[in-house]
């Protein structure tokens, strides 16, 4: 195979697992406020949401994957105008954060971050860093 034959332009979806889905479906719809989807009865539980353009899906398991080396997450955009009133929303809500939200340097531009836990213990990172 050639490197020319393989054709990437970006994510379809995500998926994760976690541990209750009604939590799961109280937080990101209730409390994010994403578009639940119709899914196909595919044998097993679990749901798939809108995030702007994109999909977010979700498959219920009895237990959490034990993550390895690294830090296993996936990060949503929030615009920089909107990055602290969300923050404060999240925690108006009960949302549990890693730490403070922070800046790094990315490519030579400041980033805005901030880790938050769902109900299952997935990590979302929150980033004005939106899609390219």
């Amino acid at each position: 195979m050639t490197p020319g034959s393989i054709t990437v332009t970006g994510f379809s979806h995500v998926a994760i697992a976690v541990t209750d889905l009604g939590a799961a479906r109280d937080f990101y719809c209730g409390v994010l406020g994403f578009e639940e989807l119709p899914r196909p009865d595919l044998g097993i539980p679990g749901m798939w949401l809108r995030v702007g353009d994109l999909q977010l899906h979700f498959v219920e398991t009895d237990e959490m994957p034990t993550p390895g080396r690294g830090f296993p997450h996936y990060a949503l955009h929030v615009p920089t105008d909107r990055f602290d009133e969300t923050v404060e929303a999240l925690r108006a809500a009960g949302a549990p954060f890693l730490g403070e939200p922070s800046t790094r340097v990315d490519f030579g531009t400041t980033v805005l971050a901030a880790f938050v836990n769902d109900p299952a213990g997935n990590f979302i990172e929150l980033t004005d860093v939106g899609p390219a």
